[in-house]
């Protein structure tokens, strides 16, 4: 009798133990399920599991610190299904900023309603869900491009734009599909270069400009360099958003082809018209104004934000992992550092600053030092808490990237 029971005792047995080890299960009486937190497992990355934000979870489960969990802790999932609200579609130059602000909804509820990881990165004809918005405005029709000119050309029978140019004329705009002939007469049909100079005027505002070539192209506004693809490659595009004063800009394209079809495509498309900029309160170590949308980001080819920025621009939020790749044309992918700034609206209330970054973070909220992390990390976030009385602070980030992959989130809400 005992030999014909101990197989089914067994086998009863290692049910219960193969059941109390698996980590997901129904949450009695909460809209979700429940994860157990096991070796290893970071908000970061259970978050990414389910498809939620991390956010969502930390609220969820009343956690003050998204690194502070613990092997064994019960964690509910919410499940709550697609908010509702209207949908809209992405059409071509929007950011998630311009979305929110057109729809008068928080950027980050945005973010948050469509389980978008990197604000920076939405896509032209994605689906957006408007937490609590009305009825979409009528969409309005998209600017045509421009093709600025005329432009002043010299033509290189070389690749490097080195010499004498072998011919110099004046091009009404950057628009040519030589195809296997040459680009001038006389020229070789490969292994040649131009390069274009104007200077055009321009309206104040947010400009995206674009480059579509084969096979090498560089873009240099008022000579900052805003657009490198300068190497071999077929058909493809570039694009670079910019914001700019009122005023003349000069405009430089440099272009080579090494073998086969040449072609050369340059224009822009304006995004949105100039936005007031009120005047921002003296932060040390922030001489250039703040804009009164998004973020002034400021990049160094250095790991502790020395020396002259090789990089400014606006992003409308700091949101990005670049892997192993350069944040931008002209900064080094390893051994760099940025600061962004911008001007926020708080009201009387506990605010929780958050930043999940590889390497090093800090935070400043006017003159208070809210987060110090200034060290290697990888990928582990830290938040830090500051009082607010109802009025407009400065708001400064500092980042630096050690070596291999690099990230970095900001986030901020009532604590």
């Amino acid at each position: 009798m005992k030999n014909k029971w101990f197989p089914i005792v067994t086998m009863m047995a290692i049910l219960v133990l193969v059941l109390g080890a698996v980590p997901v299960s129904a949450a009695p009486g909460q809209s979700g399920i429940t994860h157990v937190v096991q070796p290893g497992d970071t908000l970061f990355s259970i978050a990414r599991r389910y498809g939620v934000s991390m956010d969502a979870i930390a609220l969820a489960n009343g956690i003050a610190n998204p690194n502070r969990i613990y092997v064994g802790q019960r964690l509910v999932i919410p499940t709550g299904g697609t908010p509702s609200g209207t949908v809209h579609m992405v059409r071509p130059g929007e950011t998630l900023i311009s979305i929110a602000l057109r729809y008068g909804v928080d950027m980050w509820a945005l973010a948050r309603a469509n389980r978008i990881t990197d604000l920076n990165r939405i896509y032209v004809g994605q689906r957006l869900v408007i937490p609590g918005a009305g009825p979409a405005p009528s969409p309005q029709p998209a600017p045509p491009p421009t093709w600025p000119g005329p432009w002043s050309g010299e033509y290189f029978d070389n690749v490097a734009l080195s010499g004498s140019p072998y011919t110099t004329r004046t091009d009404e705009s950057i628009n040519f599909d030589w195809a296997y002939g040459p680009p001038a007469g006389g020229m070789p049909t490969n292994s040649f270069a131009v390069r274009w100079t104007g200077t055009f005027h321009f309206d104040g505002g947010s400009y995206r400009f674009y480059a579509k070539v084969d096979d090498g192209v560089r873009v240099y506004l008022d000579d900052q360099g805003i657009i490198d693809g300068w190497r071999d490659g077929g058909l493809r595009t570039y694009t670079a958003d910019r914001t700019l004063a009122a005023g003349d800009h000069t405009l430089r394209v440099e272009y080579y082809d090494r073998i086969q079809v040449a072609r050369v495509y340059f224009w822009y498309k304006q995004l949105a018209g100039p936005t007031p900029v009120p005047t921002p309160t003296p932060v040390p170590g922030t001489p250039q104004p703040v804009p009164a949308v998004g973020w002034l980001a400021q990049f160094y080819n250095s790991q502790d934000l020395s020396g002259t920025p090789v990089v400014t621009r606006t992003d409308g939020a700091i949101g990005f992992e670049w892997g192993n790749g350069e944040p931008a044309p002209g900064v080094w992918a390893d051994h760099f550092s940025a600061r962004w700034t911008t001007r926020m609206a708080l009201k009387t209330d506990h605010y929780r600053f958050c930043a999940m970054s590889d390497e090093g973070v800090r935070i400043w909220v006017g003159n208070t030092l809210v987060l110090d992390e200034w060290h290697f990390n990888n990928g582990v976030a830290y938040c830090g808490t500051y009082w607010a009385q109802t009025g407009t602070y400065d708001v400064r980030v500092e980042y630096y990237e050690g070596i291999n992959k690099a990230l970095i989130y900001v986030w901020w809400e009532p604590h």
